[in-house]
């Protein structure tokens, strides 16, 4: 995961993404993270990535105004780095969750395991790996697929964290996924 400054430089190939999109905390303590907050390698070049617009039905059950439409890489690296406000809420664990769906034509998911990691700054790192064939079986469904989770230690008033989808040791190409966004949501139950 690393660090690019925030704005779209159309002579890179890459997105880079802007952590001023990050949305949140809203009532219930959870954050909304839209692909426009997010570094995506080759996001840039519609061979590979195409950002598109939802229309209302479809952004009401994506949660998200717009996402990616993955074409086809072989090389997939989407990753993120937000300072989060969460206030004084007491501790607790934020699950996350990668919102996502696959078109009908979907290929390149039942080869090897997606790497999803989450890091915070002051050094907790989770690695979690997922298969996204089982998604990918169920098209045109958007799915909310649980990819790790941390926690908050002390008052929580504000943190950093980083988030990040990879497969990067194949060469199978992948395409036909469609990226809304991540949401970081509070585990409110008390144990």
């Amino acid at each position: 995961m690393d660090d690019q400054p925030a704005g779209n430089v159309h002579s890179n190939p890459h997105l880079t993404g802007d952590p001023l999109k990050v949305k949140g905390p809203d009532s219930d303590g959870s954050f909304s993270i839209p692909v426009r907050a997010l570094n995506i390698t080759w996001g840039n070049d519609p061979r590979y990535w195409e950002l598109v617009k939802f229309c209302e039905t479809e952004s009401k059950q994506a949660g998200f105004e717009e996402g990616v439409v993955l074409q086809q890489v072989n090389w997939l690296q989407v990753t993120g780095k937000f300072k989060l406000v969460t206030f004084s809420i007491v501790p607790k664990t934020y699950k996350v969750y990668y919102i996502m769906n696959f078109n009908e034509d979907a290929f390149g998911w039942s080869h090897t395991p997606i790497k999803f990691k989450v890091k915070l700054q002051e050094g907790s790192e989770s690695e979690v790996e997922v298969n996204l064939q089982q998604y990918r079986e169920k098209p045109m469904t958007w799915h909310k697929v649980s990819v790790g989770e941390f926690n908050v230690v002390g008052d929580g008033s504000s943190m950093t964290a980083e988030v990040g989808m990879f497969e990067v040791e194949t060469d199978w190409w992948k395409g036909g996924m469609i990226l809304a966004g991540i949401r970081l949501e509070p585990n409110l139950l008390i144990t």
